[in-house]
């Protein structure tokens, strides 16, 4: 479970790097045709909404309090907050990945403004 969730980690952080977030490519390789966000700021985007000149945009949050459950052989849902480096503003943030050929890929992502109890940074 340790290198799985290290691994979802690891694709989580590559979600919110902005290299990766304004490449193409990479946001093809991570996000599943099927893709369904529900964002903090209160708007729905699927990947075609991702997949543009901007990509996903660029954002500066650190990751607090990560981890995985495991909801099938090939599902995983990861449940961590998020702080943004610039406004302060800390996010509960839920997805669910899925394995597919080409690796580990984002089908469901939400973003929640957190209120009241926090997350410890890992």
């Amino acid at each position: 479970m340790n290198d799985l969730k290290e691994t979802i980690l690891f694709h989580e952080k590559e979600l919110l790097n902005n290299t990766k977030r304004l490449s193409l490519r990479d946001l093809d390789r991570l996000i599943h045709e099927n893709f369904l966000e529900f964002g903090k700021s209160g708007g729905t985007f699927k990947k075609a909404d991702l997949m543009t000149e901007v990509g996903a945009g660029t954002i500066e949050v650190e990751v607090l309090g990560f981890d995985v459950r495991t909801l099938s052989e090939d599902t995983v849902q990861a449940i961590y907050q998020s702080r943004n480096q610039v406004t302060g503003e800390v996010a509960n943030r839920c997805s669910i990945w899925k394995r597919e050929q080409v690796g580990w890929q984002m089908i469901f992502h939400q973003g929640t403004k957190a209120v009241g109890m926090r997350l410890e940074n890992e």
